[in-house]
């Protein structure tokens, strides 16, 4: 009687401990240096970075390897990249990482158009800050530097903004302080214009001793509108001058201002949390 009462016991420990075992971790955590865990599942770990793709995902992201303290592996095998450096200045290099975060900025937009009236340093100011709505519309995690903060260094530096172009985005990052700069281009052509309008004619007529008498009231309403075709190019690069996103919207009805509604859609395309 004894030996089938420890045999039941031992059964019920079996079948008590089973289900935490299945209920173990199934996914790859990220310990991260500033404390934040990232679960998912761990694609490649390199020289520099740490790919992964996040849970029910197929996009793989980038991490800098300087801002990941562990790896624990759905397996149960824990990775530590916490000390082991080939420079000895693994520490410093993590503290500053910690420090800076994820910095974006984004640069005055290059405007090209057959319009020479359009491609204007306000313009390219009033596209760089509807490019910064759009992108904090999305939530992410990412700290993005204020416009004016930017263009200060860049004036500051002797850089104007139709000059831009002739510097690298790596290089453009080192200058601001931030680990990624987007650069975007709007195209605007300028198809032409067509006039509209319209007349209308109203007779007044009064009679008088068996006499009629009017008069022709006519009015005519007319109105100019210009066709254009536009095109916005968005571009998203890190510090060491990667092209991490490239993607292009073309607005079905042009405007002067249809790159606020293609910058929110590509925005939305952006694969980075």
């Amino acid at each position: 009687m004894k030996s089938i009462l420890k045999f039941l016991a031992l059964f019920v420990v079996i079948f008590t401990i089973l289900p935490h075992s299945f209920a173990q971790q199934k996914e790859d955590m990220i310990y991260l240096m500033d404390g934040s865990q990232k679960k998912g599942r761990v694609v490649s770990i390199g020289d520099d970075v740490v790919k992964f793709s996040y849970t029910g995902e197929d996009v793989q992201y980038e991490l800098k390897k300087l801002t990941v303290s562990k790896i624990v592996f759905a397996n149960g095998r824990e990775e530590s990249f916490a000390s082991g450096s080939s420079t000895g200045n693994l520490n410093t290099n993590v503290a500053k990482a910690s420090t800076a975060g994820n910095l974006l900025a984004v640069i005055p937009f290059e405007v090209v158009s057959n319009e020479a009236g359009l491609t204007t340093d306000a313009m390219r100011r009033e596209i760089q800050q509807s490019c910064i709505d759009a992108l904090k519309s999305r939530g992410l995690s990412f700290q993005i530097q204020e416009a004016r903060t930017t263009n200060a260094a860049l004036s500051k530096a002797g850089i104007a903004y139709a000059d831009i172009a002739n510097h690298t985005p790596d290089d453009l990052a080192k200058l601001l302080s931030v680990d990624y700069v987007v650069l975007g281009v709007y195209d605007i052509e300028n198809k032409g214009s067509m006039s509209y309008g319209s007349g209308v004619a109203t007779y007044n007529d009064k009679k008088q001793e068996n006499k009629s008498k009017g008069t022709v009231v006519q009015s005519n309403n007319s109105y100019t509108s210009t066709n254009y075709d536009t095109k916005v190019q968005l571009s998203i690069y890190d510090s060491n001058g990667r092209q991490l996103f490239s993607d292009s919207r073309r607005p079905f009805m042009g405007s002067l201002d249809s790159y606020k509604g293609a910058l929110k859609t590509l925005s939305k395309r952006i694969p980075l949390k």
